[in-house]
């Protein structure tokens, strides 16, 4: 244990010290150090913008997190240390496995709708990360699941080309809005189909997408999209040719 202290004390700050043990040291520890030194800067940030609330949440022990917020009053949803204006709520859902984390953040005052810099909420990071636990868990707090971003792209079509099926169909059977268009123009299936996102395009197409939608610009329907595209993998969507 003589090798714990002398390797933590060669740091700057005690943020610094904190984040050491909780790569290493045992849970109580952890919480002998913050019962001596309870406040701590939560949204400190090292050179690579990890902080102790980061640093808590990739221990992803819930009982560590919890203890830690009881002994410092923090805004949870401080984003200047975090890039894009990320809240330690979006990062939890990005990274952790485990919903018990996302459940403590909101418990203690996170604040599920706030928006990044690219006004992604918690729930895009959740898709991104592809942590389909935290997707349910998300939905099921109340998060808006058409909520649009920047570009005016959903959860949904952020989930055909940054994610996995199992998320989109998530979506899917949570009824997210499959035929709205993004600020371009774009719906999921158009934007799956020009990803070359197969299996994505024939999901969204079973579960009730608009086919007779055409590109804002070039004006091609989903069939000549599916040329383009995607030749000989979605025949099924050529248009008929007549018979004489």
């Amino acid at each position: 244990m003589s090798n714990t202290k002398f390797n933590y004390e060669k740091n700057d700050s005690i943020e610094e010290q904190f984040m050491w043990l909780l790569r290493f040291a045992t849970v109580k520890k952890i919480k002998d150090f913050l019962t001596k030194i309870p406040t701590i800067d939560l949204h400190y940030p090292t050179p690579n913008l990890t902080t102790p609330i980061t640093s808590a949440i990739d221990r992803g022990d819930p009982q560590i997190l919890s203890f830690l917020l009881e002994k410092n009053s923090t805004n949870l949803d401080g984003t200047v240390t975090q890039p894009w204006g990320r809240t330690a709520l979006m990062y939890a859902s990005f990274v952790s496995r485990n919903p018990e984390i996302l459940q403590i953040l909101l418990k203690k005052g996170a604040d599920p709708q706030k928006m990044d810099t690219r006004s992604w909420t918690c729930l895009q990071y959740a898709i991104v990360g592809e942590r389909s636990k935290n997707v349910t868990f998300l939905l099921d707090a109340g998060v808006c699941i058409n909520q649009r971003d920047a570009q005016g792209r959903t959860p949904l079509m952020i989930s055909v080309y940054r994610s996995n099926l199992d998320i989109l169909s998530i979506l899917l059977d949570r009824e997210a809005d499959v035929n709205t268009r993004d600020d371009m123009g774009f719906t999921a299936l158009q934007i799956a189909i020009l990803c070359r996102k197969r299996d994505a395009a024939i999901m969204l197409i079973e579960r009730g997408s608009d086919m007779s939608v055409v590109t804002p610009l070039t004006k091609a329907s989903i069939g000549e999209l599916c040329r383009t595209c995607m030749p000989k993998i979605l025949r099924c969507l050529e248009p008929e040719t007549s018979q004489e």
